[in-house]
């Protein structure tokens, strides 16, 4: 028998126990509020009552720093109306990251146009500013910045690229409720749109839903007119002005939301602590390097924590070894996205034949295996370099914090067993 309790030893500790989402008493009277008040529905409430999506969006805004939020039907549906809103045409080029979920390129293919993948810095896991420029081309309209584990990514350079070529700017902060600059600016709030994810996994949530957010009068009209089937707020009911949809958000979601927005500021807290503490303990160890923060970020979400595994120093046991036997020790942990977004294979069956939307204005198609060797960082990270940890471990004890250290250095002083 060994050690490792993969090889029947001891384990560190019991699971985790399923301790997220957070939520009690002021959850149950919000659901029950929106129930017996028989309004279900953000246009149920006369113009002199604000609804409970109302009044969500009016906290959210607040929080985060930012003119305008407008709730809708999840982070995706977000996407959508961003990618809509900022005029992003068929045939036309939008760059972003490979290490992100699907939504933030399939919300470009829904509009026709596409993705273009730069690739991202090792140490941070976000875009690399100084590959965006070569990406540019006649073609390209905006950037979306994807804000992954809620470390920021780096706006003020994205942003001085924007200004300079005349593109627009979406903030994917699916991840990132409650991270902040050092001056102030909340995500979500530094673009020309940003989004968020009110999905169960993240750090607010209700189950399902999102929120568009901007400092800009026109683009929050224009989201308002999206999500709400193209009418104009001081329309005749019946009268639509453009193509949109229903995204709206129900007055039940934005209930838990208020609620659970009480708690975010104390919960970030303490994720920051006992991040802080966790990597000091596992920073000492060979192999294992967490993700390097953003230096001028005062705030951060950790909604993910995230290591890069170095194989090399493990005498290159797979990371699928290494995390059977991490899990086995109690600690769910797993290897993030499994292939870069241009891997996917949505990108090997685009209809991009000469009478396709997709080749509106263009001469050929965008080739999404020259990515693999445009984005070898990327390629690394998927390719068994990545450790995730759920951001939810950060709620637990101080101490909890040290079992999962102790989990890494029990693998590390008995990694024969392993090999």
């Amino acid at each position: 028998m060994g050690k490792l309790a993969i090889n029947r030893g001891q384990p560190v500790r019991s699971p985790f126990p399923a301790n997220w989402p957070e939520f009690g008493l002021s959850e149950e009277k919000a659901l029950l509020r929106v129930l017996r008040s028989g309004k279900w529905w953000m246009y149920a409430y006369l113009p002199e009552r604000l609804s409970e999506v109302a009044r969500f969006e009016k906290k959210f805004a607040s929080f985060h720093r930012v003119k305008h939020c407008l709730a809708v039907s999840s982070g995706s549906a977000a996407l959508e109306i961003c990618v809509r809103a900022l005029g992003i045409k068929p045939g036309d080029e939008v760059i972003t990251t490979p290490y992100t979920f699907i939504a933030t390129a399939s919300c470009l293919l829904n509009h026709y146009a596409f993705p273009v993948f730069v690739d991202i810095d090792p140490e941070t896991y976000q875009i690399d500013p100084d590959k965006i420029e070569e990406a540019i081309t006649q073609r390209t309209r905006a950037i979306i910045a994807v804000h992954l584990g809620g470390n920021m990514a780096n706006m003020e350079a994205i942003r001085k690229i924007a200004r300079r070529y005349r593109l627009k700017v979406i903030e994917d902060a699916a991840q990132a409720h409650g991270s902040f600059y050092r001056d102030g600016r909340g995500a979500g709030s530094i673009g020309d749109m940003g989004i968020f994810s009110f999905q169960w996994s993240k750090n607010l949530n209700c189950g399902e839903g999102g929120a568009v957010t901007t400092n800009s009068e026109k683009l929050a009209d224009l989201a308002w007119s999206l999500r709400h089937y193209g009418r104009k707020k001081n329309g005749v009911w019946y009268q639509h002005y453009r193509l949109g949809w229903n995204l709206r958000m129900s007055e039940f979601q934005a209930a838990v939301l208020s609620a659970q927005l009480k708690r975010l500021k104390s919960q970030t807290l303490r994720r920051m602590r006992n991040y802080q503490y966790l990597s000091r303990l596992i920073s000492p160890l060979p192999g294992i390097k967490p993700m390097k923060l953003n230096p001028e970020q005062k705030s951060f979400s950790h909604h993910l924590v995230i290591f890069r595994y170095q194989p090399k120093e493990w005498g290159n046991i797979p990371l699928a070894k290494f995390l059977k036997a991490l899990n086995a020790e109690g600690i769910p942990a797993g290897p993030g996205y499994p292939v870069p977004v241009y891997r996917q294979p949505v990108f090997r069956h685009l209809d991009t034949c000469p009478t396709s939307p997709f080749m509106s204005g263009r001469k050929k198609p965008i080739d999404y295996r020259k990515f693999i060797q445009a984005c070898p960082w990327a390629e690394q990270a998927c390719a068994g370099r990545t450790i995730w940890l759920p951001g939810r471990l950060l709620l637990a004890r101080k101490k909890e914090m040290e079992t999962i250290a102790a989990a890494f250095w029990k693998l590390w002083e008995n990694r024969a067993e392993l090999l």
